[in-house]
């Protein structure tokens, strides 16, 4: 009976440091075929890099928190940051930017000539998706002119590799181009039931994968790798469940101050409208009342005067009263 081969999942950050960033022969075999196989630089392929940062098992031991990125330097000069990230955020460019701004800062030593600027390149590569499904699986973004392509530079790359958009599952292994492969081994060990797709793609004979695989089933024996990606895995998880919760709060809360601070206000401009709109309403009725008020007044005034006129002339009383429409003791006090 063939005995099973345990592998942890390549998608777990630190796995896949241990796999491709440790300065070993394997692993720098395997991180060159990486590299090359990413990048599509089999006619001019990195042959030789220098790990600047490179990772050791003694640190799973330590307090210390791991930089899980892995940064080499080509043989040519290149240099090159690689990650394996598994979450995503809305800043998770802008970090990614950072870094590779910093790369190119750091690819010129002071006083050097400007045209010494070292070829900085970025690699992320996520376990899911993040960019819209019109975008390739594997984005490259450089300086270019919005209005005509026109390319400023190349010697700032980030290189953006989505897993979750390769549609490995709807081939065979012998179907795929080489990094379809590549992406589906990294998407799929570790995971009990894909083993035997796993075996598949290692058995088909390409050789980054090949590399990456001996590396990976070494790792995959350390005690120490799996304690510290379940201890990590956890702390996320906790973190994930605590920021959701205090999410649900907040928004229970939000809403409950909300309707609370809504009716406050509701009633507040309610009764300002309202004394607005009975100030209008009592300016219009007063008016109008005091125009008629005035009106009749002043036809009473017209009555009078004529009443007086009249009266002056010995008209006799019963057609002054017709006239007027005023009584008899009114037009005597005339």
């Amino acid at each position: 009976m063939k005995k099973t081969v345990h592998r942890e999942p390549l998608t777990s950050d630190i796995i896949f440091k241990a796999v491709f960033g440790r300065d070993t022969p394997g692993c720098k075999r395997a991180l060159i075929g990486l590299l090359n196989r990413i990048l599509e630089w089999e006619e001019d392929p990195i042959v030789d890099l220098v790990y600047l940062n490179p990772f050791s098992m003694a640190e799973l031991e330590g307090a210390k928190e791991i930089i899980m990125d892995i940064l080499v330097e080509t043989s040519r000069g290149e240099q090159i940051d690689i990650e394996m990230q598994i979450g995503t955020t809305r800043e998770l460019m802008n970090r990614f930017l950072y870094y590779l701004s910093k790369l190119v800062v750091r690819g010129l030593e002071k006083g050097e000539d400007y045209g010494k600027l070292k070829k900085s390149i970025v690699i992320v590569i996520l376990r899911d998706r993040y960019f819209p499904d019109s975008e390739p699986a594997h984005s490259c973004f450089v300086m270019k002119s919005r209005e005509t392509g026109y390319d400023l530079s190349e010697l700032a790359q980030l290189h953006v590799l989505e897993l979750g958009k390769y549609r490995w599952k709807e081939k065979e292994a012998e179907e795929m181009s080489p990094l379809e492969a590549l992406s589906a081994y990294l998407s799929c060990t570790g995971d009990p039931e894909k083993e035997a797709y796993v075996e598949k793609l290692v058995g088909k004979g390409d050789e980054v994968i090949a590399m990456a695989d001996e590396e990976l089933k070494k790792v995959s024996e350390d005690d120490r790798l799996f304690a510290y990606r379940m201890s990590k895995e956890m702390y996320q998880m906790d973190q994930a469940i605590r920021m959701r919760t205090a999410k649900e709060e907040g928004l229970a809360e939000g809403l409950e101050k909300g309707r609370t601070r809504g009716l406050a206000e509701g009633l507040e401009k309610g009764r300002t409208r309202g004394l607005a709109e009975g100030m209008e309403q009592g300016m219009k009725r007063g008016m109008e009342k005091g125009i008629a008020q005035g009106m009749e007044r002043g036809r009473s005034e017209e009555r009078m005067e004529l009443a007086r006129k009249l009266k002056q002339k010995k008209m006799p009383m019963d057609e002054i009263m017709e006239l007027t429409g005023l009584a008899p003791e009114d037009i005597e006090k005339l």
